[in-house]
């Protein structure tokens, strides 16, 4: 499977009414006057496997954000821009082990008094990749 390019978020991982895990497509979850807003604008997030070994998470630049708060988040880094339109808001380090992608939580502690590992495979389902709660397809 080519990673590179982007990855658009046809599914979320959510519960169901009776607690059980499901997954719901984008499409169902826009259409349901009953998710929050803020849940329906994450839908437009996007994530790019780029060459760099990094998986961009990002989202369009929000129309709302006055320039100047802008400029200080790109300053600080808290956020980048990629193009023109989008902005980067997390990212993480992925490679390949023994076949297998892997990505970087971000994760750290202990448990136990044994450091836990930040690392935790992206799986591939249905054509699909499985990141975090989402199914992620090519766009």
């Amino acid at each position: 499977m080519e990673l590179s390019g982007k990855w658009i978020i046809k599914e979320v991982l959510k519960f169901n009414d009776n607690y059980e895990r499901e997954w719901v497509s984008a499409e169902a979850m826009l259409a349901d006057e009953e998710v929050d807003p803020s849940d329906k604008k994450l839908l437009s997030s996007s994530a790019v496997f780029d060459d760099d070994g990094f998986i961009k998470l990002m989202m369009p630049l929000p129309e709302e954000i006055p320039q100047e708060e802008l400029k200080e988040l790109l300053d600080s880094g808290e956020i980048e821009m990629y193009g023109d339109d989008m902005i980067v808001y997390e990212k993480h380090p992925y490679k390949l082990v023994d076949g297998k992608l892997m990505f970087d939580t971000g994760t750290k502690g202990e448990v136990l008094g044994e450091a836990i590992d930040p690392w935790a495979q992206i799986k591939e389902a249905d054509g699909m990749l499985e990141f975090m709660s989402y199914h992620l397809a090519k766009a």
